[in-house]
């Protein structure tokens, strides 16, 4: 019988332990306002009939990454390099987004993902409120890409 495998709970990445750096048209901005991202891709599929199966297969046809990004409202980036550049010329800019995590308590190592044809939904202007709290902003995105620069190693095995 196989000796049972456990993680060693340090292994665990701190969600705390990445970076997030934005590069608008060329000029690269860490994204030090974070306070969560999350992006993923799903798979669009269409469903296969089959003879001699009683069940319904299915084809992956295509690919859709999105994402969210939120973050203190503490910087114009979206509005001066996003949404002043669409206003005034038409033109949207070319985004790509980084992520690296990198927890160094783990022996799992260093992830950098970088998402291409990165675009956000929603450009967040302010958000005042007479109770207490801090200016926060939210969007959505989507890209149509992404580049595995460097990837974890896993957890040991042994």
């Amino acid at each position: 019988m196989a000796e049972q495998v456990v993680l060693n709970q340090r292994d665990a990445i701190n969600s705390k332990e990445g970076t997030v750096v934005i590069n608008i048209d060329g000029k690269n901005y860490p994204f030090i306002e974070a306070t969560e991202v999350s992006a993923q891709v799903d798979f669009n599929k269409e469903d296969v009939m089959r003879l001699g199966t009683r069940f319904k297969g299915s084809k992956v046809t295509s690919a859709e990454g999105t994402g969210t990004i939120n973050g203190y409202l503490v910087s114009s980036i979206w509005v001066s390099e996003v949404l002043e550049n669409y206003k005034n010329t038409g033109i949207l800019p070319s985004m790509s987004l980084t992520v690296t995590v990198e927890d160094k308590d783990s022996s799992v190592g260093k992830q950098v993902i970088v998402l291409t044809g990165f675009m956000i939904d929603t450009v967040p202007l302010f958000d005042l409120q007479s109770d207490d709290g801090v200016m926060m902003g939210e969007t959505d995105f989507t890209f149509d890409g992404y580049q595995l620069t460097n990837k974890f190693g896993g957890p040991q095995r042994s």
